[in-house]
């Protein structure tokens, strides 16, 4: 197939218009290496060769399967290297043919390796055009074992370096990136600061509310504005209706609460107080924003020492 022929394929146009430029900025003034992945990839690769040649750039191109056959290692040796297929699906192509190249990164002396696709499902690509359509309905199910590697690690501490994440799964950290912005754009994860709960509190209390069901609602908006609450739960079995969970620094804090902010409230039938030491899990707490300026407590109470007026 003639260069020109080729560039005019709708589809190497639509990838090369997609990421053209970024792969251009990525091999800069070095020499450079596309290799395509069989079958399709094949295509997409060869399409950017022509286009970065008719550029004058030093890039050189060969096909292999993810398995690593048809490596030619002359045309690699300390180059840049750019990966390109037509899609990732599950990954696994992906992982098996970056894993190939990484271990023989430095015998061949190159420089770089990254990922280019059109359609990129589980953003691993460095360089991708699209995503395939979300699904309208998430489960744990939908989150693969990558997915839920980087969810763990930052769990586990949420100021660690993407770089330092990627070490630990093999994927780039451009990935682990693409990864994470994709899992924040479908609300999928959140990543906030917490307060640790050992630090500020020292009790407990797990109350059981049971009230007219037009006025759960009313109770809800009002305990939800609390700094004390961690945990709030509408119930529909049992004598409870609405469960809260509270943290306190001590126990006249919690009685505080509950006397002027449960009890307080006339139209509540019946209430029930477990305390306790600090929650198992979760070991953070974010309490609800407050405004400085108006000092006025969201929940109308200005209960003794409460953390709105510290």
């Amino acid at each position: 197939m003639k260069k020109n022929t080729l560039l005019n394929l709708k589809p190497i146009r639509k990838f090369i218009e997609g990421v053209g430029k970024d792969v251009e900025e990525y091999f800069g003034k070095d020499k450079g290496c596309i290799i395509g992945l069989e079958d399709d990839g094949i295509f997409y690769g060869e399409g950017l060769y022509c286009w970065l040649s008719e550029k004058n750039k030093n890039i050189t191109f060969f096909a292999m399967d993810d398995c690593g056959k048809g490596l030619e290692g002359d045309k690699v040796k300390e180059r840049k290297i750019l990966i390109v297929d037509n899609d990732i699906v599950t990954g696994k192509a992906y992982r098996e043919v970056m894993e190939f190249m990484r271990e023989r990164k430095d015998k061949l002396g190159i420089k770089d390796i990254k990922f280019a696709v059109l359609c990129d499902r589980m953003k691993m690509a460095d360089f991708s055009v699209e995503d395939y359509p979300v699904p309208s309905s998430w489960s744990l199910k939908n989150l693969d074992k990558i997915d839920l590697e980087i969810i763990k690690a930052l769990s586990q501490e949420g100021r660690e370096r993407f770089v330092e994440i990627a070490k630990k799964i093999g994927l780039t950290p451009v990935g682990v990136k693409n990864r994470v912005e994709k899992l924040i754009e479908q609300d999928m994860i959140k990543i906030q600061g917490l307060l640790n709960i050992e630090k500020f509190y020292k009790v407990s209390a797990n109350i059981g509310i049971e009230a007219p069901p037009d006025v759960i609602p009313r109770l809800i908006k009002k305990f939800e504005n609390c700094p004390l609450v961690y945990n709030l739960v509408r119930v529909s079995s049992g004598q409870h209706n609405l469960i809260i969970g509270v943290v306190a620094p001590n126990l006249e804090r919690v009685n505080d609460f509950v006397r002027k902010q449960i009890r307080s409230e006339l139209e509540i039938k019946d209430i029930h107080v477990n305390f306790g030491e600090l929650p198992i899990i979760p070991k953070g707490h974010s309490p609800v924003n407050f405004s400085e300026k108006s000092k006025k407590c969201l929940c109308q109470e200005r209960c003794n020492e409460c953390e709105y007026f510290l």
